[in-house]
């Protein structure tokens, strides 16, 4: 009985559709002195609400359909036989015609999800790209499994592979709510919602000839493209498009400094350019009064790329940053990033620590966060629980629990770290500790037994401890937590086909309190030719980091509250080499110039552009001042040479 009524709700479901979305109950009594255990079963499954048998092999009775008629007579035009109006015809008859397999899927889809299933027939796939693309990415179809495939009457009909994923019904009830329409949802087979993307992606893009700007849909869309693809040759980290009275113009960041990437835009190109970026990140287009932030995903050859967008409202028009989330950058180990074996050495062995708070500093754009998901892959092992709390997720790493901050539900970094804590880590990532309540809960987690990373904003690794003070911290609580400071900048490679040696004049090197030397410089005269760098002279990046391991002396400085100044010395004493010392030695070998040095490093200390600097000299060997009359340094014992 169980295979027959089977049957019979997969013909039923199929012919229902067929006679106009009519409601039928349909049997096929083959099993006498059984009708009303197979009728039950079949009421049951179709879920009527009272029971109608109207397959009936004697004919029709009055003001019923004779549905095993009718489903002779469609055997008839879609196979050319001929059947009888007989018991059975209406489940054997679908069985022949092939409509069992796919009208099962779309039954068991409605009795699962329980909303009606879509059935891809006869789908046309350019009007289908077009209603996708005025509503979300193709990229966002696929990471959301959904289509679009209806929009009438105030309603959008979206066929969902899982029509009960609340990220994707939060993201469409939100688009929703802001053109005015209720969301109707579908359920799709796996199998056809595949073919359905690959047919939609396949499909020409088409331009809507009532639309004003249906003659700039397609430069802009290559236009578009050829910015992502540029700036993830270039190795760029970032795109700015900014409006300008007299265009939008185009810049990347490549190693730190932003460059033209050609002329600027006209207005009109460059509105479309920013609606076109915010209709790939899932952005409101309609909105232009208020920032966004966004995030869309391309694949180049065969790496993954993501884009974090921001926009801003600005005087001449909406400015939109893209920041390069390089998921690669992810797989660097600590010694592909730190090149001092010493300093190398430390890192590693502070963040083996079974419990304590480590912490990396610097400012923004200087690869704090590749410097911890690199220590997390270190870490990351079988025995191992990790978990971060991140704003947002960046990159995503295998074998970890990433959290992702959101605000708008109250679920900020210090809820997801209590929340963590319940969930028995090892090894805790908070993105970055901004706000009291975070560094709070941070210093108790790693008071109780776990391991904590996390970043702060300071210019050296003395300067975390004031920091963290600030932010409300108890002094005893620093002490008792801190494990080691990292802190960290990146400085620009010489091109090796665009550099040359050259002895600075003394009162250039008096500025970093240096006496002689030989050291290296972008040529005078270099081509816009150069392979290497393409005129600029620099290529690449490289790290330099001061690393700041907390012993029982700088333990008790911290406890008494002492100052930045007094930390940074004593840790000078205990060996630790300064950012500035890390620099100059990479000015040395060549690597970099003094200019850069300069830029990234000396504006950072209490030396640059003093009368200090250019009276008393630096250490060679960890970075500290010099007065005339030492003889060697009393922070590392080095013998002083002038």
């Amino acid at each position: 009985m169980g295979d027959l009524a089977h049957q019979a709700q997969v013909a039923a479901d199929q012919f229902v559709a067929q006679c106009g979305g009519r409601r039928f109950a349909v049997g096929a009594q083959q099993q006498p002195g059984r009708p009303g255990k197979f009728r039950g079963a079949c009421h049951k499954s179709l879920g009527l609400s009272r029971w109608s048998w109207t397959a009936s092999y004697r004919g029709a009775r009055p003001g019923r359909v004779d549905c095993a008629s009718r489903a002779a007579r469609f055997v008839r035009r879609r196979t050319g036989e001929k059947p009888a109006p007989s018991r059975g015809t209406l489940c054997l008859a679908f069985t022949r015609i092939g409509f069992m397999a796919s009208a099962q899927r779309l039954f068991e889809l409605k009795i699962r999800y329980g909303v009606a299933a879509f059935d891809p027939g006869g789908v046309d796939p350019v009007r289908l790209r077009r209603l996708v693309e005025s509503w979300l990415s193709i990229e966002s179809c696929a990471h959301y499994r959904l289509l679009p495939v209806r929009e009438e009457e105030g309603v959008l009909a979206v066929a969902m592979v899982d029509p009960e994923r609340l990220e994707a019904l939060d993201e469409l009830q939100r688009r929703g709510r802001l053109r005015g329409l209720a969301l109707r949802r579908l359920a799709i087979d796996a199998q056809d919602f595949a073919t359905l993307l690959a047919a939609c992606q396949a499909a020409p893009m088409g331009t809507d000839p009532e639309s004003a700007a249906g003659e700039l849909e397609a430069p802009v869309v290559r236009l578009s493209s050829q910015i992502l693809d540029r700036a993830v040759a270039e190795g760029a980290s970032d795109i700015h498009i900014e409006p300008q009275p007299a265009g939008v113009r185009v810049r990347l960041r490549r190693d730190g400094v932003l460059h033209e990437a050609g002329e600027p835009l006209s207005a009109e190109l460059g509105l479309a350019l920013v609606s076109r970026f915010k209709i790939l990140s899932e952005l409101d287009i309609a909105e232009r009064r208020l920032p966004q932030d966004g995030r869309l995903h391309r694949r180049v050859g065969e790496r993954a790329v993501d884009f974090r967008v921001s926009t801003l409202p600005g005087r001449f028009g909406e400015k939109v940053v893209l920041r390069l989330l390089d998921n690669a950058a992810t797989r660097l180990g600590l010694d592909q990033l730190i090149g001092e074996a010493g300093t190398l050495t430390a890192v590693r062995e502070l963040i083996r620590r079974p419990h304590g708070l480590f912490l990396v500093t610097g400012p923004t754009g200087c690869g704090k966060t590749t410097t911890l998901y690199a220590a997390l892959a270190e870490r990351n092992e079988p025995g191992v629980n990790i978990a971060t709390a991140e704003d947002p997720v960046e990159y995503t790493l295998a074998g970890i629990t990433q959290v992702q901050v959101i605000r708008e539900k109250g679920l900020d970094f210090a809820r997801i770290l209590r929340a963590l804590l319940r969930q028995d880590p090892d090894v805790v990532l908070v993105g970055e500790t901004r706000d009291r309540e975070t560094a709070q809960t941070a210093i108790e987690a790693a008071l109780t037994g776990h391991l904590v990373l996390t970043s702060l904003h300071t210019n050296d690794a003395a300067g975390a401890v004031a920091r963290l003070r600030e932010l409300g911290v108890a002094p005893y609580l620093i002490a008792s937590a801190l494990v080691g400071v990292l802190a960290q900048r990146l400085l620009r490679r010489l091109c090796g086909e665009c550099k040359e040696a050259y002895v600075p004049p003394p009162e250039r090197l008096a500025r970093f309190g240096l006496t002689g030397g030989t050291y290296f410089r972008v040529r005078g005269q270099r081509g816009a030719a150069c392979p290497g760098c393409g005129g600029v002279g620099y290529k690449g990046r490289v790290g330099v980091y001061e690393i700041m391991s907390l012993g029982e002396h700088l333990r008790q400085l911290i406890g008494r509250e002492a100052t930045t100044q007094t930390l940074r010395e004593a840790a000078a004493g205990g060996g630790m080499r300064s950012l500035l010392a890390g620099s100059l030695d990479l000015a040395r070998a060549g690597v970099t110039s003094l200019e850069e040095v300069e830029r990234v490093t000396l504006s950072d200390t209490d030396q640059a552009g003093s009368p200090a600097a250019a009276s008393h000299p630096i250490c060679r060997g960890c970075g500290g001042e010099l007065h005339s009359e030492w003889p060697a340094c009393p922070y590392c014992t080095l013998p002083r040479i002038d």
